[in-house]
């Protein structure tokens, strides 16, 4: 039964990307969706971009394993995309409509910063490329090992499977395709953060009886400061500045019809966002009632065993769904944005044939992502952290002083975005050092890139105004 609900699920991906195909006219449609989505659909296509595998398995898992203390990741999630949507959204969707009516992040940087000589966009390009890579080729190695958990095939098999799936419906319906499956995939996972923990509740009676059945497993897991440093807990904060440089999140601000219904999505997304994490630290805080602390167990895979011990099997297979929704929804993302990003160069086609070299892009990049993943002990899901990092660091700074600092320079934003990947990179590297090294790499990278566009923009500033006084005097 669970295999028939999950078999479904593959189904409805399928016919909602052929659906998807039928409005899809042009390159603009096939980029953003003509722009033209609603504040209910851009809400829950961000939220379910954002949040992957880790929603529903590391964090349980880690809540599970270390208590309260992981709970300061959730809450640096939760003000970093507040944030982001209340001083990037309205903005960005203004902005690059304004400037060109950029399809991407960019070609809305080359546009906003009038680089003629295409620097900038190869830059972002190149960058988005790197970090994409470890992203994508993370998540599908977690889509396998969830595959192959509940079939017979091996892990390979279902690697490529996983990879092909995604590659069929994000190619077939463009933009359109991932944000209504996004839709869908968003509120399965909503549904089964509420349920699972409602459930693990009722099962010890009360949410009084749990926590008191919590308490007397005598651990000391209910402090948020238990093992944690400061440099710990700033690290874990500081992933909500990573928001304002993630181009497939970014890009379902630039898709929303109207900038004035931009608040209603906001609220939207953010009720969706604060209840799937209460859901699934409760997941990890009460799965040790359920389970007595057991310590044979994965701790990862606690969200699904807590629904097979609970549920009949074909509501465990919804939730099952419901864990493939959230990894496929943010791999089918940063698949559109890298590769439709890659289709934008200038290379020498024709406008018409760009769907078509769009979608050879897409293949390309789910190729070697995928021989990226075929050997799971090749690539650690925590390279996410890095990827993350990465993109935060090099598109952040200049994603923001672009929409709220006029004097940013096409030099100083191309050198930004360079110095905050490559400081993103040599400082993880440098973390077997410890010390101040242990600081998440995103804090140096975002700060470091943000010096540069500021240094940069000193000096052309007063470079213009020194040519501008030689010009007078002449």
């Amino acid at each position: 039964m669970k295999l028939l609900v999950i078999a479904l699920y593959f189904f409805i991906i399928v016919v909602i990307g052929v659906i998807a195909s039928k409005s899809v006219k042009n390159t603009k449609d096939f980029v953003l969706g003509g722009r033209k989505f609603n504040a209910v659909t851009t809400a829950l296509g961000a939220g379910a971009a954002d949040m992957s595998a880790w929603l529903m398995m590391g964090l349980p898992g880690a809540v599970y394993l270390y208590g309260a203390s992981e709970m300061w990741l959730p809450i640096g999630l939760s003000v970093g995309a507040y944030l982001n949507w209340q001083f990037v959204a309205r903005r960005l969707r203004v902005y690059t409509q304004k400037y060109g009516n950029s399809l991407t992040i960019p070609s809305y940087l080359a546009n906003r910063f009038s680089d003629a000589s295409g620097a900038i966009k190869v830059t972002a390009v190149v960058t988005m490329f790197m970090f994409f890579m470890l992203y994508i080729a993370s998540a599908l190695i977690a889509l396998a090992v969830l595959i192959n958990t509940f079939t017979n095939f091996e892990y390979t098999y279902c690697l490529w499977f996983g990879a092909a799936f995604i590659f069929v419906y994000t190619s077939i319906g463009g933009f359109v395709a991932v944000t209504w499956s996004d839709v869908m995939q968003g509120s399965l996972m909503l549904f089964a953060l509420i349920v699972v923990p409602i459930a693990i509740v009722t099962s010890q009676g009360s949410i009084s009886t749990a926590y008191n059945n919590f308490q007397a497993l005598d651990i000391n897991t209910s402090n948020p400061f238990l093992n944690m440093s400061v440099i710990g807990i700033i690290s874990l904060l500081s992933w909500g500045i990573g928001y304002f440089g993630q181009p497939h999140i970014l890009v379902r601000f630039m898709a929303i019809k109207q900038s004035r219904v931009m608040n209603v999505s906001q609220k939207i997304c953010m009720g969706w966002m604060i209840l799937s994490l209460i859901g699934a630290f409760c997941v990890g805080l009460f799965g040790k009632v359920l389970f007595n602390a057991d310590e044979g167990i994965n701790p990862e895979s606690i969200f699904l065993l807590a629904a097979d011990r609970l549920f009949p099997e074909w509501l465990a297979g919804v939730v099952l769904a419901a864990v493939l929704s959230a990894i496929m929804s943010t791999i089918s993302s940063q698949l559109h944005a890298i590769s439709c990003s890659l289709a934008e160069l200038d290379f020498k086609y024709k406008a018409s044939h760009k769907i078509w070299h769009t979608r050879s892009f897409m293949f390309l990049v789910v190729t070697i992502s995928t021989l990226f993943a075929h050997k799971p002990n090749n690539t650690i899901l925590g390279l996410v952290s890095v990827a993350w990092a990465g993109l935060g660091s090099a598109f952040g700074p200049v994603i923001l002083l672009s929409l709220y600092f006029n004097k940013v320079t096409k030099q100083g934003a191309m050198y930004g975005m360079i110095t905050g990947g490559v400081t993103v990179i040599i400082w993880h590297s440098l973390k077997e050092f410890g010390g101040i090294f242990e600081l998440y790499e995103i804090i140096p990278g975002f700060i470091l890139s943000s010096i540069v566009i500021f240094i940069q923009c000193s000096i052309f500033s007063k470079t213009s105004v020194s040519r501008k006084t030689n010009e007078n005097v002449k």
